[in-house]
This record gives structure tokens, C-alpha cells and sequence, in this order.
């Protein structure tokens, strides 16, 4: 995951691996680790066939994710389905040591 700050906006990249192969997918924010709650939905993709992909997110996310009060712990997650029809999360991003 990296995060490359371009002044008004920033790009949010991930590498993730371990996907159903060919299936659809969303890199988005979510409010609990296990994606219980809405999640707020940053790029949409499709695995390749090894289950893999480079995900670029572009847009205000620092103001989207400052927008809400008070300073409250969000997780990026990968969930299954498309932004408009999410499924379960399958993965979630993890503090480095």
C-alpha cells in the first residue's frame, strides 16, 4: 500500500495478491475490520488470472478521509462485488510492526 500525495489529490496504490482469479472486486474504506458496516467504496477492479492486482485509487481521499469529526480508525479493505453491489471483505490492511 503507498500513499503519493499530489496536493489537491492523492493516489492510493495497493498490490494485492490471494483473490478469486477473474472476479470483481473494490479497494475501499471501511469503518470496522470485518467490513460489517457500509464501506465507502475507492476503486473498482478485476483480479487477473493469478488472483493478483495493482490497484490505483485517484481523487481527494486525505479530505474524504478527514471530512468526518472527530479522528476515528478506518481500514482499507478488499471486498468481493462491485462498488455499487459490495460483498464480503477478504482482506484487510494491517499495521506495519
Amino acid at each position: 500500500m503507498s500513499l503519493f500525495d499530489q496536493g489537491l489529490i492523492q493516489v492510493v496504490q495497493a498490490a494485492v495478491t490471494g483473490l478469486k482469479p477473474k472476479k470483481p472486486h473494490v479497494l475501499a474504506l471501511a469503518e470496522t475490520a470485518s467490513g460489517g458496516r457500509a464501506l465507502e467504496p475507492l476503486a473498482e477492479f478485476i483480479s487477473n488470472p493469478s488472483g493478483c492486482a495493482i490497484v490505483n485509487a485517484v481523487g481527494p481521499i486525505r479530505q474524504v478521509v478527514q471530512g468526518r469529526g472527530p479522528a476515528e480508525r478506518r481500514y482499507l479493505v478488499i471486498a468481493e462485488g462491485t462498488a455499487s453491489r459490495p460483498g464480503p471483505v477478504v482482506q484487510v490492511e494491517t499495521e506495519a510492526p
